[in-house]
């Protein structure tokens, strides 16, 4: 998939909006401790440009703040064919008040641990 430059634009925009919720509440070494380490835009520029997926479906089994799925969502990915799984309740609501106003339903984007097969219950 290459992208245009109006959407890596969209990406990184949309990326500053949320940077300074992102770390707000999270102290580095919260951080630390859950490995959380978030996905800059220029990462999910990459990796959407590497996706070839034919359904649009897109899984991202630790989304943390919803970086890499709202970037998806931004070029042109269906709300509804997002998922996302997080294991800090904290980082989750974040991602909730960043991709459900993108049109992602609450239930696509849940708690869980994505080491654990029964996280992948969507």
């Amino acid at each position: 998939m290459k992208l245009s430059a109006e959407q890596i634009s969209a990406i990184k925009e949309e990326y500053t909006q949320w940077k300074d919720k992102m770390y707000a509440d999270n102290s580095l070494s919260h951080r630390k401790d859950f490995g959380q380490f978030f996905t800059p835009p220029e990462l999910s520029i990459k990796m959407l440009e590497k996706f070839d997926n034919t359904d649009g479906t897109i899984l991202d089994p630790c989304c943390g703040a919803g970086n890499l799925l709202a970037a998806a969502i931004k070029v042109g990915f269906d709300p509804q064919k997002v998922y996302g799984i997080e294991i800090d309740e904290d980082i989750l609501k974040i991602a909730h008040s960043r991709l459900i106003p993108l049109g992602v339903p609450a239930k696509n984007i849940h708690l869980g641990d994505a080491l654990h097969p029964n996280s992948y219950c969507f």
